[in-house]
């Protein structure tokens, strides 16, 4: 493998996308003993096998281009948990569950446009990454808006 020269818009946006892809499945992992609907259930898995398929994909790319990259600690996943567990342990249903995913995909999509921006000279293979990951986001606040409805059960 060449060395290949490792630049600071590389290294930020990579270690963005793997933060958000890696936050989203440790969120999605623990909202799903919670839900209760086999519809809004499906929907959460298709997006969790998609972050972790752009996990995946972001290490396969820093190893590729020789650049570190460090997963998310262990404090920022108990932080998570106990947000989730105390906002779903008052109220666990399908609606409630809805909004959560949707401020969290929303979360996701903001740091990853703010990360986009302060990285806009990364390579384009980084960029498309960021990009994808991005969508995701946007997309998983268009799935979840049915289930904020109540049309979808």
């Amino acid at each position: 493998m060449e060395n290949k020269k490792e630049t600071k818009p590389d290294t930020d946006l990579l270690q963005s996308v793997l933060h958000n892809s890696e936050i989203s499945i440790t969120a999605i992992n623990y909202l799903l003993p919670e839900v209760n609907s086999t519809n809004l259930e499906e929907k959460i898995r298709e997006h969790k096998k998609k972050f972790i398929e752009i996990t995946q994909k972001t290490k396969d790319l820093a190893k590729e281009l020789e650049i570190e990259i460090k997963p998310n600690n262990a404090f920022k996943k108990g932080k998570m948990w106990f947000s989730i567990k105390t906002s779903s342990f008052f109220n666990d249903d399908t609606q409630h569950l809805a909004e959560i995913m949707i401020v969290g995909y929303f979360m996701g999509t903001i740091n990853m446009i703010k990360s986009l921006a302060d990285c806009k000279d990364a390579r384009n293979e980084i960029l498309t990454l960021a990009r994808e990951l991005k969508k995701l986001d946007e997309d998983g606040v268009n799935d979840m808006v049915p289930f904020l409805e109540r049309a979808q059960k």
